[in-house]
């Protein structure tokens, strides 16, 4: 896919992520990020595209930042990785380091 198909939306949040007034228009975008040290990723659920700037996740599909997770079989954005079962047992299983037992008995 080259830059210049991506939609206007999608342009102006790659120009803002990146502080550039203007993109390499007829360079694939695949190329684009790579030459920026990113990663593009497509979610192996959804379909969105995901790319990864050695800091943090960004969602081109939706034009945000995104708590995408990497997983054996590929990335899952944030929405559908918040859908699976791997986060379910994530959640079900999930005991803060702060999490202390207390004793309400007030005899003992």
């Amino acid at each position: 896919m080259l830059v210049s198909e991506l939609s206007d939306k999608q342009k102006e949040f790659l120009k803002n992520v990146f502080e550039l007034s203007e993109l390499p228009e007829e360079i694939s975008l695949e190329d684009f990020l790579k030459e920026r040290g990113c990663e593009l990723y497509e979610c192996i659920e959804c379909g969105n595209l995901v790319f990864h700037d050695n800091y943090e996740f960004w969602n081109l599909s939706e034009c945000c930042d995104d708590n995408s997770k990497l997983t054996p079989k590929g990335l899952l954005c944030e929405v559908c990785y918040s859908k699976s079962p791997e986060n379910m047992k994530y959640w079900i299983a999930f005991r803060p380091s702060w999490y202390k037992d207390v004793d309400f008995n007030p005899n003992g």
